[in-house]
């Protein structure tokens, strides 16, 4: 039975209703006058009157199949879910044939998120009608179960019967999650072939291409999207972080700052969350926070600091929450006219939220930089005090000390990019270990004129008690024999541990660490070169004694003339010297070490992920032949000195 019901002013609508209401009083079983008036009503939006006249219409006449999805939509509106899914499963009940009502039944539950009901009343609405559109749905279905095989296989079904634009997406989808790359890409592919301004794959093939590091197809799929979708902002970011990676510093910032300016626009957000794909889109659509963090990731690599500073605190304000944002912070350079904006941000977001640590700890190094020391190291107590008993509560039950007295119990040394943050990381889940609020304190080369309870405010002072220990990690220690000197004059009993990277793969590593953050701007190959030519004219002593050169890729990586000194100060027994590669290669049995050389209990983890890991793109093997080469000499005299085989190439 069909309906038409035109759109009505008021006075026509109160006319249309009392006709009804005549029209039912003159024929009281009439389900069409019930439907007409329960439509009139919800055009006044008298909810719970056209509700009751939609029930007594599919009351008068049950197959009265338009009904039952009007009623079940409008008692969804109205909040009253497993109502609608009761109309929904009258509607099969009394039609049991007629496959639109296990569809809509299904598709109700879909909407509530009940997936496998959902699923399975596809399944037998697929079989009374094996239709395009009942496979596809269902395959949606199936793929937000993560049931990405059955996806695919009804994805595929669907596309055989009817083959559409959004099927082939979908189904390329599900082939990304199974990691069959080369059918997601055939799929979108086809979707783009059926509708060519379909923004959505495009935005697909970018991500594929991206992760494959096919830099150029996955920048010409994305400008492919914006130009379709302008204000498509995940792939504007996207971009953005491709012409990052390939060191295109001012289209990174073009395309984030084009992000940044849509996504601030609440029209266009709306449009973006409301459209037919926004499952897709909502799963990874980035926030104003995140898009001004990667603004500040860019600014710093390009070595614009002052703009990255800015965009750094306008991410956090956004979020005060953000931790991404203070740990990019604690490594940007400030500009002197900038300390009053930061140190005013930081105040106000500790008084708004001072369970925020890391906000006291980079107030607290603001406020150092500007010689306020005294202020600085009650914010290092508030930080450490908060991340302690954030990370177990029952601490802020214990008594504690108003401040600390003794040392560290620990120093991880170095090397950088050997996988200090790694350990670090994996020692703080330990339940005796309470660390400091930050991982890189730099005390003992940068400011050891601080003094030492500058420092000791870093550490919670729960750790004076000899059932917790503590400890922090500056990678850079290493570098320096007097710092070596100055921990034996103030806190000789601290141990050391030492993690030793093949020293090719350290420089290398080091070297793209320092061109993404902004520190270098030479090339893998010239930084080399002038480093091994300036090396030859340097001394043994100049090399032991000296903490930087620029470059400083290779001289770090001389691990014996960094490492004896300080074993010679401190004394060989105070070390645990681990070998990178085989620390990720056994992670459970390297901590397993650690935990013995610390004096702790065992402490075995359910996983060990890797953190703060570099990427860079591949070494021309001339080049890291030449590395080879020269670190072979230095590595011997490591080995023999330390009595390790560290069997590097």
């Amino acid at each position: 039975m069909k309906r038409s019901l035109s759109q009505l002013d008021s006075v026509e609508l109160e006319q249309a209703i009392a006709e009804c209401v005549q029209q039912i009083e003159a024929n009281p079983q009439s389900a069409e006058a019930n439907a007409n008036l329960a439509d009139l009503y919800a055009q006044q939006q008298r909810w719970q009157l056209a509700i009751k006249h939609y029930r007594q219409a599919i009351t008068l006449q049950p197959d009265f199949e338009s009904i039952y999805k009007t009623l079940a939509d409008l008692l969804l509106q109205q909040g009253k879910d497993e109502e609608a899914i009761k109309v929904y499963r009258q509607g099969v009940k009394n039609n049991p044939q007629n496959s639109n009502y296990l569809f809509a039944l299904a598709s109700a539950l879909e909407a509530q998120n009940k997936w496998l009901r959902a699923s399975n009343n596809y399944q037998q609405a697929a079989k009374l009608e094996p239709s395009a559109r009942v496979y596809y749905h269902w395959g949606l279905v199936d793929y937000k179960r993560q049931e990405y095989d059955q996806a695919r296989s009804h994805l595929k079904q669907a596309a055989e019967l009817e083959p559409s634009a959004k099927i082939y997406y979908y189904w390329g989808l599900t082939c990304f999650k199974l990691q069959e790359y080369d059918e997601a890409e055939s799929c979108w592919k086809e979707a783009i072939a059926i509708k060519p301004n379909y923004a959505l794959p495009y935005y697909q093939l970018g991500r594929l291409w991206q992760n494959q590091q096919q830099w150029q197809q996955a920048i010409s799929a994305y400008r492919q999207v914006i130009s379709i979708k302008p204000e498509f902002v995940q792939a504007l970011s996207k971009l953005g972080a491709v012409y990052r990676h390939l060191q295109q510093f001012d289209l990174a910032i073009s395309c984030l700052r084009q992000a940044i300016e849509h996504v601030t626009k609440q029209d266009v957000a709306q449009e973006l969350a409301v459209t037919s794909e926004r499952a897709t889109l909502a799963e990874d659509l980035p926030v104003t926070v995140d898009l001004y963090f990667q603004l500040g990731k860019v600014l710093r690599a390009k070595g614009s600091f002052p703009e990255a500073i800015t965009a750094y605190l306008q991410s956090i304000q956004l979020d005060p929450f953000f931790k991404s944002s203070y740990i990019d912070l604690q490594y940007t350079p400030i500009a002197k006219e900038q300390f009053p904006e930061v140190i005013k941000v930081y105040r106000q977001i500790v008084t708004e939220h001072p369970e925020i640590a890391i906000a006291w700890g980079n107030l607290g190094d603001a406020l150092t930089q500007q010689d306020q020391i005294a202020e600085a190291i009650e914010c290092y107590r508030n930080g450490s005090y908060q991340q302690a008993i954030k990370a177990d509560p029952d601490l802020a039950q214990l008594d504690w000390p108003t401040q600390k007295k003794s040392g560290p119990d620990f120093i991880i040394a170095g090397a950088t990019k050997c996988g200090t943050s790694s350990i670090y990381h994996y020692l703080s889940r330990h339940p005796q270990v309470l660390l400091s609020h930050k991982k890189e304190l730099d005390f003992y080369w940068k400011h050891f004129k601080r003094g030492v309870d500058w420092y000791l405010a870093h550490f919670p002072t729960l750790t004076d008690r000899p059932d917790f220990l503590t400890g922090e990690a500056t990678p850079n220690y290493i570098r320096f024999p007097q710092v070596a000197q100055r921990i034996k004059d103030t806190f000789p009993q601290t141990k050391i541990i030492i993690l030793l990277r093949n020293p090719v793969d350290r420089a290398i590593s080091w070297h793209y660490h320092k061109l993404n953050t902004g520190l270098t701007k030479l090339d893998l190959v010239t930084a080399i070169a002038s480093e091994i030519d300036r090396l030859a004219t340097v001394s043994e002593a100049e090399i032991t004694n000296t903490g930087y050169y620029e470059p400083d890729n290779i001289m770090t990586s001389l691990y014996i003339y960094k490492l004896k000194p300080w074993i010679e100060i401190l004394g060989r027994e105070q070390f645990l010297i681990l070998k990178s590669e085989d620390f990720y290669l056994n992670t459970r049995e390297n901590m397993e070490q650690v935990f013995k050389f610390l004096n702790l209990p065992s402490y075995p983890q359910d996983n060990y992920p890797k953190v703060n890991a570099g990427s860079y793109q591949d070494v021309d093997p001339n080049m890291r032949r030449t590395l080879v080469e020269y670190f072979a000499p230095y590595n011997q005299q490591l080995e023999k000195y330390l009595g390790i085989n560290f069997g590097w190439e």
